[in-house]
């Protein structure tokens, strides 16, 4: 796997040729924010589901900034964070606002079927400033579900795939002519 993410990762030729990357370009390149090291690679991939969840922000990349900031801040691999980010996209906005606001309207305990029945574009205003709790509660809620279980996700298959390799490499030294 890391030899993967490595292969379809920009070089430093390449990012340093990207404009608008120029004034970050101190922060943006720092080796650790490149290493694909299991602790930096999870801690990314849980972050970045984690920030998947805030509610989309159309004319201004939110996700992006705090990836960026946060990553940098935290030495997280910055191409598994940003490619994680992009599970939410436009095609996902929905089900996650939607999903967001359920969840949040559970937690607490508040009936949003009222409000829903009443949704035309006279009262639009007063509906969206009763979604907005629900909203923020439930993305933070699923943002951190989905972190908790992406980090663990990330961890067993990181592990799996090391057992399996070094399984690999036991059975090559036991038919090698060497130990024979």
């Amino acid at each position: 796997m890391q030899h993967w993410l490595k292969r379809i990762t920009p070089d430093q030729d390449a990012l340093e040729r990207i404009w608008f990357l120029k004034p970050f370009m101190a922060f943006v390149l720092k080796p650790v924010c490149w290493n694909f090291h299991r602790s930096s690679v999870t801690r990314a991939f849980a972050l970045g589901l984690f920030i998947a969840f805030i509610p989309p922000t159309p004319p201004f990349p939110l996700h992006l900034i705090v990836c960026s900031v946060i990553g940098v801040l935290f030495g997280l691999n910055l191409p598994v964070l940003f490619a994680t980010v992009f599970v939410s996209n436009p095609f996902t906005w929905l089900p996650q606002v939607v999903g967001s606001i359920w969840v949040g309207a559970l937690l607490m305990g508040r009936d949003l079927m009222p409000v829903i029945r009443h949704v035309d574009h006279h009262n639009m205003g007063r509906i969206l400033a009763q979604l907005w709790g629900p909203l923020l509660l439930g993305a933070l809620f699923l943002g951190a579900a989905s972190a908790a279980v992406g980090y663990v996700l990330a961890q067993g298959l990181w592990r799996a795939r090391v057992m399996v390799l070094l399984r690999r490499r036991r059975n090559r030294c036991r038919r090698s002519p060497l130990h024979q």
